[in-house]
């Protein structure tokens, strides 16, 4: 059979490649369409005789993929199935007009399972990880057991992205080295992961070393790549195995990485071999520099002298300071806003991220933002935008002065001097302003960080102007 993916952000989704990996280890054929790539989306899809169209779905922009398969379904008699994280936590998305079926969870065997039967005509109304919608019935199957042994599967087919030379000459290539988190901050959704996984399975994984060494090695020689970026969660949850990867890493690779760390996991031993290994960068959350928000509120359950001693290790041995940062918590005031920023002044963070968090429904973020009053009655999923760089949907007293700090934040950390101005400023309507100076300084950034050239950004932010 052949399965055509879709999704409308230009980026090259590793769970995506899994995918289409198992399929053609099977036998079917696979193929990729990005939203703007082509002058007639749909028209480029039917042209391709696709039997399947699978959605990589992500909330804030599923209604983007809704509209899509009910204009697709109105051309081509097409099967229609939506996956990636909305369909996971919201797979009643099944019930709108053009949607066939939603895949939950992990679902590359499922996707399998489906394509394959679909090809036999046998029935596919039990297949785990699927919701099917069928001659007016949903039909709801529970997950299957994530798989076990990540070695197991093929490497992620970057063929699939690398036709589109944009994404081909990347020259920082991203890879996953494992799946799962055992943490439980609200505003995210990996503890409605495990409960959804409750009983059926290991959720932390890891590629092997050597295993993980031979797909770096294939993607170097295959497209050539300048610098890493190791994009999982927590690259350093577990310590014997970053020791055992990154010496192999070293000897076999040797090209300057970055990856993500947790405050609370830090320590001497897990730095000094992430500089052997060539990190030259790593992020971790600060989220919020006030420690009651951002231990009670978000349940990071990390304290400021945790967050200091991991900077100052990093910093030790040389190792340039990312942090994660969050503005317009639920009942956020300007002077904890502040705190934030004070507390990356202090450790004197290189590379400053800092969105606007978003109550994502089924987080306990959302139930906490609820109780609290900061939610309207009738907030659901559909309300949420596909960015979290635009404005808050939170209704706190600083509503607007936060999002405007946002936009300075870089600004507000780099220069002190300009506290008092910026205080001053952000309570004015000026968004062209303040969306320019976070532009400059957004994408000052991530030449940095990714080591990217300014024209490759320009391009991408073309390309992601919507999602910014």
């Amino acid at each position: 059979m052949k399965i055509v993916f879709l999704q409308n952000f230009w980026f090259d989704f590793i769970g995506t490649m899994y995918l289409s990996a198992i399929l053609k280890k099977k036998g079917h054929t696979t193929d990729l369409f990005i939203e703007g790539s082509e002058k007639d989306l749909i028209g480029a899809i039917v042209k391709s005789k696709p039997d399947i169209v699978g959605f990589y779905t992500i909330t804030g922009s599923h209604l983007w993929a809704v509209n899509t398969a009910r204009r697709l379904k109105g051309k081509i008699d097409v099967f229609t199935v939506f996956g990636g994280p909305h369909a996971t936590f919201f797979p009643e998305i099944v019930e709108r007009e053009g949607v066939d079926a939603c895949l939950i969870g992990e679902c590359e065997y499922a996707l399998l399972e489906l394509v394959e039967n679909l090809e036999r005509s046998q029935d596919i109304r039990n297949i785990k990880n699927l919701w099917l919608k069928q001659n007016g019935e949903i039909y709801k199957n529970s997950v299957r057991p994530p798989v076990d042994d990540l070695d197991y599967l093929p490497f992620p087919d970057r063929e699939l992205y690398y036709k589109y030379k944009f994404l081909r000459n990347n020259p920082n290539k991203s890879f996953l080295t494992g799946r799962g988190c055992p943490y439980e901050c609200t505003f995210c959704f990996n503890a409605s992961f495990r409960k959804l996984y409750k009983n059926h399975g290991k959720l932390i994984r890891r590629i092997s070393p050597e295993r993980m060494i031979q797909e770096l090695s294939t993607v170097i020689e295959r497209y050539g790549a300048k610098s890493i970026r190791f994009d999982d969660d927590l690259f350093a949850v577990n310590g014997k195995w970053v020791g055992e990867f990154l010496e192999f890493y070293r000897r076999e690779i040797n090209l300057p990485f970055t990856c993500y760390l947790r405050a609370n996991l830090v320590n001497e031993d897990i730095v000094r071999k992430l500089k052997m290994g060539g990190c030259f960068l790593s992020y971790f959350g600060i989220e919020s520099g006030n420690q009651e928000n951002r231990n009670k509120i978000l349940k990071k359950n990390i304290t400021n002298d945790q967050i200091e001693k991991t900077s100052q290790l990093l910093r030790k041995h040389a190792i340039d300071v990312g942090t994660f940062n969050m503005l317009c918590l639920p009942g956020e005031t300007i002077e904890q806003a502040f705190e934030t920023i004070n507390l990356n002044r202090k450790i004197k963070s290189d590379y400053l991220w800092c969105s606007i968090i978003q109550p994502y429904p089924k987080t306990e973020l959302e139930k906490i933002s609820r109780e609290l009053g900061y939610l309207t009655k009738d907030y659901d999923v559909d309300n949420l935008t596909n960015s979290y760089f635009k404005s808050s949907i939170l209704k706190n007293k600083d509503h607007k002065a936060l999002n405007n700090l946002q936009k300075l934040f870089y600004i507000a950390v780099k220069f002190s001097f300009l506290e008092r101005i910026i205080k001053y400023m952000i309570h004015f309507d000026l968004p062209k302003f303040f969306n320019t100076v976070f532009y400059l300084t957004y994408g000052y950034r991530y030449i940095k960080t990714y080591r990217i050239s300014p024209f490759r950004l320009m391009v991408m932010g073309i390309k992601l102007k919507k999602f910014m």
